[in-house]
């Protein structure tokens, strides 16, 4: 039977007593023997804390105090070293800690203990992160998802929400960014797919594809039908005799801004 077993079995409902304390080299921690047999390993801090010399009396309350407070001090470590490298939010902080193996309640202690010392701050670090998604581009729907993706919780999600989209201006921004990417406005659906994937509404994405389509129709120059057919005519050399082939030219030529009218006459020339 394992020394720790034996040390927990015996020492339910009697006392033992330090016989050992061994200096942890490069480290502030120290080894504690009870009874002759290795116990744990203490932050030296603790150890002072606590008084623990040679002698000290360790009863079963005693020791279970010392080990959440061992545990809950390496949770702590960990976390403002994890804080300190990259700033996570509650849940995304609970998580990192729940992979180390850390159990619920030194998590939750960990997490208290970091929002005492101001390492932790859900709502400001909600609204950091809010306010550089929509300097990216993002629309309200969208930064709300992509922080609950991130374990903040809503009423954090909402104040940043509300704090960095004051006076935000839905229609105009979604403009401004079709402007800025003018490959995206060539069709209804490339420009009604680049205002959606960045939380735009459905009715305002339609209204302006439809819109910034139709003018890029008007201002586009009509396609070169003999250019088109040789397209066709490399990518597809099988159109005219497979039906999978035909189809895949078609929304090529759709896609190319072909009329019907071109589309029927280029894929007639396959055939010849």
């Amino acid at each position: 039977m394992p020394n720790w077993i034996r040390i927990q079995i015996g020492s339910i409902g009697a006392m033992a007593k330090v016989t050992r304390l061994a200096a942890v080299n490069g480290k502030p921690a120290v080894k504690i023997h009870l009874d002759g047999a290795y116990w744990t390993t203490l932050p030296a801090s603790l150890v002072v804390d606590e008084d623990l010399h040679l002698g000290s009396a360790v009863d079963e309350a005693r020791r279970v105090r010392l080990e959440q407070q061992r545990d809950t001090a390496a949770a702590l470590s960990y976390a403002i070293r994890s804080l300190d490298f990259r700033m996570a939010s509650r849940g995304q902080l609970r998580d990192r800690l729940a992979r180390k193996g850390h159990d619920d309640a030194t998590i939750q202690r960990t997490l208290d203990r970091c929002e005492e010392l101001g390492a932790l701050n859900d709502r400001v670090l909600a609204a950091t992160r809010a306010r550089r998604f929509r300097d990216a581009g993002q629309a309200p729907f969208s930064t709300q998802q992509r922080l609950r993706k991130q374990g903040f919780g809503d009423a954090d999600i909402s104040a940043a929400i509300e704090e960095v989209y004051a006076d935000f201006d839905e229609e105009a921004e979604a403009r401004r960014l079709l402007e800025a990417r003018p490959s995206t406005a060539t069709s209804r659906s490339r420009a009604y797919g680049f205002l959606a994937r960045r939380g735009f509404s459905p009715q305002l994405a339609g209204r302006l594809a439809s819109e910034v389509a139709g003018e890029a129709e008007k201002t586009k120059p009509p396609a070169d039908v003999d250019e088109l057919e040789r397209q066709v005519r490399r990518r597809y050399p099988t159109a005219a005799t497979d039906a999978g082939a035909r189809r895949r030219a078609h929304a090529w030529l759709q896609r190319h801004g072909a009329s019907a009218e071109q589309i029927r006459t280029v894929l007639s020339a396959q055939s010849q």
